[in-house]
């Protein structure tokens, strides 16, 4: 899987090498449609709903289209200039950075790793040999797997990592018994708990420096459409404000989008999300480099990476 994503990003980028302006030409010429991708239906892009719903994008005089892409699809869309902002998280920011993708880190969403691990066993010692749940070997919640084990004094080898492909396929697999533990968050934990699971560790609360979901753009992007982004944060921050203030308008959207309906699964959504999501969503060098330590190990061209030509924080406004 890792070998198709990389040629996939490499043709992606043989096309921007084709093109005189690919993010341009994307939006059909218009400097102010813009197209963001998202790979997760997760309560973690809820910013992006509401400006969109809200009109907030509209009011910048921005035309943005939101579009849900797998995310290994995400980032060769926009080397390609299919799209123009991706959100994706730093796990494939660097992975994609490292596969020879210019591009620039201009936001974090949520700094932290927002994921419980969830299981029915007792103790972290009775995790060993069990079976754990990951979507790939590769991404955030890879990532955040990893770090709870970490946090709970075990090695990834100490347990049984077993690649499910979907988040979905993760729960399922957890509620069935297929699997002993799996990393998760709201509105889904709800209903775990309601299956006699229990919250062995929140990594959120550990702050542990990441960009589980964060914004970036192409470095051509960046210097061709400044005033753009710019507009584009502007909205995105009064969206972190309205969600942040606005329950009873957040969690409509958040039931629109996730499909669900139980008032305590929005709340607990809700109410999880506000503690996590910050004010002003500065990306730093901190959030990526937890990343480059993970993947290392499988993806030693991640270490060659210099991070600082990768965050661009100018976007974002102080409050």
């Amino acid at each position: 899987m890792k070998r198709i994503w990389i040629l996939a990003a490499a043709a992606a980028m043989a096309m921007t090498a084709c093109g005189d302006n690919a993010g341009t030409q994307a939006s059909g010429g218009d400097p102010n449609s813009i197209t963001l991708s998202y790979s997760q239906i997760v309560a973690d892009e809820l910013p992006f709903w509401i400006a969109d719903e809200a009109g907030l994008f509209k009011a910048q005089g921005l035309d943005v289209k939101l579009t849900n892409l797998s995310s290994s699809d995400g980032f060769p869309a926009l080397i390609s200039g299919q799209t123009q902002l991706a959100s994706i998280g730093a796990p494939e920011m660097v992975s994609g950075a490292a596969s020879g993708g210019q591009v620039s880190y201009l936001a974090t969403l949520t700094p932290v790793f927002t994921y419980e691990l969830f299981t029915k066993v007792k103790t972290p010692q009775e995790l060993k040999g069990k079976r754990v749940g990951i979507t790939s070997t590769s991404g955030s919640l890879y990532i955040a797997t990893v770090e709870a084990l970490q946090q709970l004094g075990l090695k990834p080898s100490d347990v049984a990592l077993t690649p499910l492909g979907s988040v979905t396929n993760v729960n399922n697999a957890l509620v069935a018994g297929t699997i002993d533990a799996a990393m998760s968050h709201p509105p889904t934990t709800t209903q775990l708990e309601a299956e006699g699971f229990h919250s062995m560790l929140d990594l959120a609360s550990q702050n542990i420096p990441t960009s589980n979901v964060g914004i970036a753009a192409t470095d051509a992007y960046v210097q061709s459409h400044g005033d753009q982004i710019r507009r584009f944060m502007t909205a995105v921050q009064q969206a972190i404000k309205r969600e942040k203030t606005d329950e009873a308008y957040a969690v409509s959207v958040l039931s629109k989008h996730l499909k669900v309906t139980d008032p305590k699964a929005l709340h607990d959504t809700w109410a999880y999300y506000t503690k996590v999501l910050p004010d002003v969503p500065t990306p730093t060098i901190e959030q990526l480099q937890t990343s480059v330590n993970e993947l290392a190990p499988t993806n030693p061209a991640v270490k060659n990476l210099d991070l600082k030509t990768l965050v661009d924080a100018s976007f974002v406004s102080p409050e």
